[in-house]
């Protein structure tokens, strides 16, 4: 529901169906919505040529769900257009993903797609606690085709919340933004966590700003596997004096696992997804183990997936929350399977480096460079950028980074146009913060 400042009314069966309300229904009921949902989700999926005549005719129960057939990314590549439900002229808008494990690929969005996208976001932004006549202030892409920026800005639209459209440029540049702020309004600012965190470190003057309730993290974890504050959440909480909020979306499905202030972990909307925990033979695994994503995306009409495999890693959560919503929430990315990394009979996603990097207060920004060893092991190299240099923040990093990797990695320490220009290289899209040069087929 839409959340009204002032107000402490619980919604009742009475009054007009609001904002992410059903997201506080008991679990049956949502549970009925999201199977006459997938029913007619399976039912237009079966329009496109990747599905036709492979999905179940009937789907009783949202168990039947691991009936249909599993996609990823790289059959999603390979039969191009066939994957599409919609004739040509129907397409409003094309977007594309990142690249960041692969090729960028193309995604059509409908009038009806779009719609989608900004209840989607509508809800997510409600849950994170944004209420109509707030302002966001979006810190992140608007261009090259990503659907983030759109889907944010529809979705503000849609709850009645003011934009700042200020680009990814001022993250990094912290008392620019905090100039663009409302300070009449409620502010909440969307961005790249580790971008904001940096430029909280080089900020002249105290970094704190009253006016911002809350930063909203894409694209980067803000809890640890145990679904506690990272590193990276403390040095935004620690510098801001706000709440640190996590999001977490994928462009293929356009559907967003969204958390608040009370949350832990991302809320699904039911509406608009299911979502599977696999393991590595496709099988689910329990509530609270760590497994592949799988989601179905409801609903939609250019590109109707059916249980697209994410390729990221992450455990779901059924247990009450304490927001009071009472759908399961997704734990945070630990990391992507094609990126695992075995460092001498270790194994460990890159996001476990990054959360050790951004423990330490004096890093401004980095990049983590993976090659191959030999068949059992690779190589780490890590480039840094630091506030202040001095042998005893060298000391510090290289004794953490050998206590998290059981060896001495290659440390390089650097300039942030020098850090920045390595980032883009790997991915002129969108800054990657890991860069792996590992052969293809030795990736997991």
């Amino acid at each position: 529901m839409i959340k009204k400042r002032g107000s402490t009314k619980t919604p009742s069966k009475s009054h007009a169906p609001q904002i992410g309300e059903h997201l506080f229904w008991p679990v049956k009921r949502w549970q009925a919505l999201q199977l006459n949902a997938l029913r007619r989700h399976i039912r237009h999926a079966d329009k496109s040529r990747l599905y036709a005549g492979r999905l179940p005719h009937s789907i009783k129960t949202l168990q039947h769900l691991t009936d249909c057939v599993l996609t990823d990314k790289d059959q999603l590549a390979a039969v191009g257009d066939a994957a599409f439900a919609c004739k040509p002229d129907a397409v409003r808008e094309w977007v594309t993903t990142s690249g960041t494990t692969g090729k960028p690929l193309r995604v059509p969005l409908t009038a009806a797609d779009l719609q989608r996208l900004a209840e989607n976001e509508a809800v997510a932004l409600n849950i994170a606690g944004l209420c109509q006549g707030d302002t966001l202030t979006l810190a992140l892409a608007l261009d090259r085709m990503f659907v983030a920026g759109l889907a944010y800005w529809l979705g503000a639209q849609k709850l009645g919340v003011a934009c700042i459209r200020a680009g990814s440029a001022y993250a990094a540049q912290l008392d620019i933004l905090q100039s663009l702020l409302c300070g009449d309004r409620r502010n909440y600012v969307i961005t790249v966590p580790s971008l904001l965190a940096g430029a909280c470190g080089t900020a002249p003057g105290d970094n704190q700003s009253s006016v911002i309730q809350a930063v909203i993290g894409i694209g980067e974890p803000l809890r640890t596997a145990a679904l506690i504050p990272n590193a990276l959440a403390h040095r935004l909480t620690d510098t801001l004096r706000v709440p640190a909020l996590s999001t977490y979306a994928c462009t293929e499905t356009c559907c967003t696992f969204a958390e608040g202030p009370k949350c832990i972990g991302g809320h699904l909307n039911p509406a608009l997804a299911a979502v599977e925990i696999l393991d590595d033979h496709g099988a689910t695994v329990p509530t609270g183990t760590l497994g592949e994503v799988v989601v179905t995306p409801l609903g939609v009409q250019a590109m109707p997936l059916v249980r697209f495999r994410t390729g990221d890693i992450a455990a779901l959560y059924t247990d009450p929350c304490p927001c009071g919503r009472t759908t399961p929430r997704l734990g945070p990315i630990v990391g992507r399977k094609r990126q695992l990394l075995k460092v001498r009979g270790s194994s460990l996603f890159p996001s476990a480096i990054f959360d050790c990097l951004s423990s330490i207060p004096e890093v401004q920004d980095y990049a983590v460079v993976a090659h191959r060893e030999h068949d059992l092991s690779d190589r780490v190299e890590l480039h840094v950028c630091l506030t202040r240099n001095t042998a005893a923040i060298r000391d510090r990093l290289a004794l953490k980074v050998r206590a998290l990797l059981k060896v001495h990695p290659q440390i390089t320490i650097t300039s942030i146009a020098a850090i920045r220009q390595l980032q883009s290289a790997a991915n002129p899209r969108k800054p990657a913060r890991f860069i792996d040069h590992r052969p293809t087929s030795a990736k997991t």
